[in-house]
């Protein structure tokens, strides 16, 4: 945790550097994302059978920091969800009729993230309509947990029932990495922009002091957002 913090340190200076001659700009961004905590080699999978993706919204503000060129760094301040889901369809035979039971249960995992991006645009300076790649770690903390669960019966579902689970078993603080690309539109002042980025955490999701369980998040989301320049 030292070395992190002395890195987030180096990076906030310079960053205060960089922002003091250039032209920022601020932004929001959101959107829906595809989530799933997995484990090395399917090894969480051994134990609970096929994970399904869950579907989470996310959103989050941002600065954009031109460093040289089409170069830029991007902080951002957000928040996603991830975890995994199981369904079922057991088959109930009663008096020789089959009759579906089943339901599904779902693992939601709250967290604030401090992505650190950069962010290279392609493309003539005054071109309206420029693709651009990200790329750079992520600082990311679990804020709450919880498990969601609904049953499938016979002719109707029911409500979903949400539980909120005890962190003591999870790593509170995550580190990831975000890969992506997009494409942004000038718009008069702002920029409008479209986005898919994928994430991956490099922390183990659980703390287990005996046992050391590879399982990790990762997520594919879709975002769009609009971003100003500050007033100079």
């Amino acid at each position: 945790m030292k070395t992190v913090r002395i890195s987030l340190a180096i990076v906030l200076m310079a960053v205060v550097s960089i922002a003091a001659n250039a032209q920022v700009s601020i932004g929001v961004r959101g959107g829906a994302s595809l989530s799933k905590t997995t484990g090395t080699g399917g090894f969480i999978e051994n134990f609970t059978g096929n994970l399904n993706y869950i579907v989470s919204g996310n959103g989050g503000v941002f600065l954009q920091i031109p460093i040289a060129g089409g170069l830029s760094f991007r902080p951002e301040l957000a928040y996603k969800q991830s975890g995994a889901g199981i369904s079922s369809d057991n088959l109930l035979n009663l008096i020789g009729v089959n009759i579906p039971l089943g339901g599904s249960i779902k693992q939601r995992l709250t967290y604030i993230q401090a992505p650190l991006l950069f962010q290279y645009d392609f493309g003539y300076e005054d071109s309206p309509v420029k693709p651009y790649v990200i790329l750079g770690p992520s600082f990311n903390y679990l804020a709450d947990g919880k498990i969601v669960s609904r049953a499938d019966l016979i002719l109707f579902r029911t409500q979903p029932t949400r539980t909120s689970i005890g962190l003591g078993m999870f790593n509170r603080f995550e580190v990831g990495g975000v890969g992506g690309a997009g494409l942004s539109f000038e718009v008069g002042n702002a920029k409008l922009f479209v986005e898919g980025r994928y994430e991956r955490g490099f922390t183990r999701v659980y703390d287990t002091p005996v046992v050391q369980v590879p399982v990790y998040n990762q997520s594919f989301s879709v975002l769009a957002g609009f971003s100003i320049p500050l007033g100079r």
